[in-house]
């Protein structure tokens, strides 16, 4: 699955240090953001442990299931795993370290599975992923936040969502707590279609619409789209770090030629077992 990407970080204007860490792993198909929080330095070594520890989990992952030749393993059971271990490791360096009490990251994923021919969105906390499909951008996580809970009880409408204080209010996170509960959502790309990653520091004070149409316009250049979304993030305060990564699902004609044969054979074999019923 050919994968085109681009990624632009900042700590914005107000925080003396970036808290966001992000991965790009084409060998394994998995991109990665992760927004920490702790203080001090606690935030960074959060969100760079996440990240390093999702990367390591997803390699000893993928080493056991070419020694064991496995073939069916679940779609997104790899990456749902990861998160699970970045968990425990971030929960228990803060236990070990009393200076890193109370640390913890969100983290938000996209793994592309060529076996399964999906794409695996896995996420915790409140940062982002979104996905331009023709002409249209749909946002493909929601937020584990306080605002959200309350937004999807109708207690509280998107404007009021907006101003309200509680959109910022984890409901949970990656070393945060016992336990967690990532969310998992698995999706078939479409060629051309473009990925978003994006931290709370971006879409905080840029609009979903405002979003769609810097990506829309200059969506052949992803790096050109990174760079409008911060600069624009900036420009609006730069309250905390804005981390964007954007990817592009681009099958070659090979690879589709491929799906289309895998097609066809599934499309007789149904063919055959109808007849053989009748």
């Amino acid at each position: 699955m050919p994968i085109t990407t681009a990624v632009r970080t900042d700590r914005g204007k107000v925080r003396p240090r970036n808290e966001d860490a992000f991965g790009l792993f084409p060998d394994l198909q998995t991109y990665i953001v992760a927004d920490g929080m702790g203080g001090q330095q606690g935030g960074t070594i959060a969100s760079t442990l996440a990240v390093e520890t999702i990367r390591r989990a997803l390699l000893d992952s993928d080493v056991q299931t070419r020694a064991a030749n496995i073939k069916h393993l679940q779609p997104g059971q790899p990456l749902l795993n990861a998160v699970y271990r970045a968990h425990t490791q971030v929960l228990e360096l803060s236990h070990r370290q009393l200076e890193l009490s109370g640390m913890g990251t969100t983290v938000a994923a996209v793994a592309f599975d060529p076996p399964h021919e999906t794409a695996v969105i896995c996420h915790v906390g409140d940062t982002r992923v979104y996905r331009l499909r023709e002409d249209i951008l749909e946002q493909l996580t929601e937020d584990h936040t306080v605002g959200q809970q309350l937004v999807r009880a109708g207690l509280m409408g998107p404007q009021a969502w907006r101003t309200s204080r509680y959109r910022h209010f984890l409901t949970q996170a990656v070393g945060i707590g016992p336990e967690v509960q990532p969310t998992v959502r698995i999706e078939a790309p479409q060629a051309g279609d473009l990925f978003l990653i994006c931290s709370d520091g971006v879409y905080r004070d840029i609009l979903d619409e405002e979003i769609h149409n810097i990506v829309r316009k200059v969506r052949t250049n992803l790096q050109q789209a990174c760079d409008m979304l911060v600069e624009l993030a900036n420009a609006r305060g730069g309250r905390d770090d804005s981390t964007v990564v954007a990817l592009r699902y681009s099958p070659t004609s090979e690879h589709l030629e491929q799906r289309a044969g895998i097609s066809s054979e599934l499309q007789l074999h149904e063919l055959r077992a109808e007849l053989d019923e009748a």
